[in-house]
């Protein structure tokens, strides 16, 4: 399974096992980075993974896997991934509210109310890109 998350002004695609992992993954994400959105998940492995980031501008990289939102890589994984959008943006719209409510209704049954309380909500999902010099080092 390959995820696609923002978190503030940045953004990660990464590979995990199953839902059971995803939701581990995403459970360590929510610690750190407690605003964090789920973009998309779309079938994959790590090949898939490695396809998609030797696409994205080295230039957007900021540390590890972690690059800087821009549309760009958004372009790139819908391109990869083969999907006719219209509208980028309402597309990852769309597919956060859908991965939300799949999580809530994957593990409500589950002891991580905070967690659960957490997807439950209105996404505040911001697809504006930051501005350069904001997180670019000279």
């Amino acid at each position: 399974m390959i995820y696609f998350i923002k978190s503030g002004n940045y953004c990660k695609i990464g590979f995990t096992k199953d839902a059971e992992a995803l939701f581990t993954r995403m459970r360590t994400y929510l610690t750190h980075n407690p605003s964090f959105q789920i973009l998309d998940l779309r079938k994959g492995d790590k090949i898939v993974e490695k396809i998609i980031h030797d696409k994205i501008p080295t230039e957007l990289y900021h540390y590890g896997e972690w690059c800087v939102w821009n549309k760009k890589i958004a372009q790139i994984w819908i391109d990869y991934y083969k999907i006719g959008v219209d509208n980028l943006e309402e597309y990852l719209m769309s597919r956060n509210r859908m991965a939300n409510k799949a999580i809530v209704n994957e593990f409500k049954d589950t002891p991580y109310l905070n967690f659960i309380r957490y997807f439950s909500h209105e996404s505040n999902l911001d697809l504006t890109e930051p501005d350069e010099t904001v997180w670019r080092t000279p």
